[in-house]
Formats: structure tokens, C-alpha cells, sequence
């Protein structure tokens, strides 16, 4: 395990807040203003469009580097069923990913304004779950 086993978690959370924040951000705030009339595109440029450009890139691989770590983390929480578990842990552990999924497309649709605070860890913790499942799977 090595130095892994020893970090926290707050560094790869913050790198996955600033990621999403930066990446999701821009892309909804393009993608609307794509069909915004009042929106002076030429005016932008091609100038803002890389910057654009580089904040959604930059932001995407700061939120896979964090997930990443977090997969790796021993002490980040998972719900894994392991390969020789019973038949309803493994539909637990997959239901509740599942269910994390859920959560996010509801956070993505804007129903409930509050749970877009919530929704980078959320999907931190779907992805690192989806990717430890994956390990458990792939190892059997």
C-alpha cells in the first residue's frame, strides 16, 4: 500500500469539487448559450473558445484523477460485495451504485436546487464504487 494508505481524503474531494465545478460549469453554461439569441459568439472568439476549451479539459481530468485516488483509498467507504458473496449482497452493492446514479440525474436535472452541492461527491462515490466493482469482478 505504501503512501496510499496514509493520505486523506480531503485533498482528492477538493480536486474533485474543483474539477466538476469547472468542468459541468462551463459545459451547462456553453450549451445554453449556444441557443441564446442575445449571445455574441463572434465576439468570443477563438481566443475564449480555447479557454473554454482548456477549463473543461482541465476540470474532466481533475475529477478522473480524484476518483481515481479515491478508488485507491482504503479509507474513502464503498459498498463492494465480494466475488464469492451471496447473490443479494452483489444486488446490493450494484443497486446502490445504481441508486447513487439516480440521485445524480435528479441533481442534474434541477428538481431539488440543493442537492447540486452534494452531487460531485455523489458521483465520486459512484464512480470509485463502480471501479472497485469492476476490481472484485475482474479478479474472479
Amino acid at each position: 500500500m505504501g503512501d496510499s494508505a496514509r493520505t486523506g481524503l480531503a485533498g482528492p474531494i477538493a480536486l474533485l469539487y474543483l474539477g466538476f465545478f469547472a468542468s459541468v460549469a462551463v459545459i451547462g453554461s456553453v450549451a445554453r448559450g449556444l441557443f441564446e439569441p442575445r449571445m455574441d459568439w463572434a465576439g468570443i472568439g477563438l481566443g475564449g473558445a480555447f479557454v473554454f476549451a482548456f477549463i473543461v479539459i482541465a476540470g474532466i481530468s481533475a475529477c478522473v484523477s480524484a476518483v481515481r485516488m479515491l478508488a485507491d483509498s482504503p479509507r474513502f467507504p464503498a459498498k463492494v460485495a465480494p466475488a464469492n458473496s451471496s447473490i443479494g449482497r452483489k444486488v446490493d452493492s450494484y443497486g446502490t451504485t445504481a441508486i447513487a446514479f439516480a440521485i445524480l440525474v435528479v441533481a442534474f436535472t434541477g428538481h431539488v436546487p440543493w442537492l447540486g452541492l452534494l452531487a460531485p461527491i455523489i458521483a465520486g462515490w459512484a464512480c470509485a464504487n463502480t471501479i472497485r466493482i469492476y476490481r472484485t469482478v475482474g479478479a474472479s
